[in-house]
């Protein structure tokens, strides 16, 4: 998907309906190409997902879902995956960095060709997604629209 900048005004809903069916395109595209991975997990996030896991008892992987919420509309939720628990029905499986990662063919369409990453530092503790598809972003990174 070629990456535009971003205008230096607010989109019109003509402009986001039409973003959102490019992106709509290229995630089918890619599930039915194949493609390796929609979303990559940094190494620093699979190293702290995999810790994370094993101190709970669960499986090393991740559920991605994209709710509506937040300060910017939309949010992120990532859940650890219960030690048996599967993929549902229509949901996308990917592999980054030795990390399962489960979302809806919905959530994929506003994540593709983002990055998830962990940081621990002072002023901030918890994961932090580089979305090339948001349009807008809340101070605490936590939530987008797009």
């Amino acid at each position: 998907m070629a990456e535009s900048a971003a205008p230096d005004r607010p989109l019109t809903l003509e402009e986001k309906k039409a973003a959102a069916r490019a992106r709509a395109k290229a995630a089918r595209q890619a599930q039915s190409g194949g493609a390796e991975a929609l979303v990559e997990i940094t190494s620093t996030a699979a190293a702290y997902i995999t810790k994370t896991a094993s101190e709970q008892g669960k499986q090393q992987g991740v559920r991605l879902r994209i709710l509506a919420g937040g300060c910017a509309g939309l949010e992120y939720n990532l859940d650890l995956l219960a030690q048996d628990e599967q993929a549902d029905p229509g949901e996308r499986e990917i592999q980054s960095n030795g990390v399962r990662l489960l979302m809806d063919l919905k959530s994929a369409i506003h994540v593709a060709g983002s990055k998830i990453d962990y940081e621990d530092g002072l002023l901030r503790r918890g994961f932090r997604i580089s979305n090339p598809n948001a349009t807008s972003t809340c101070s605490c990174g936590d939530s987008f629209g797009s």
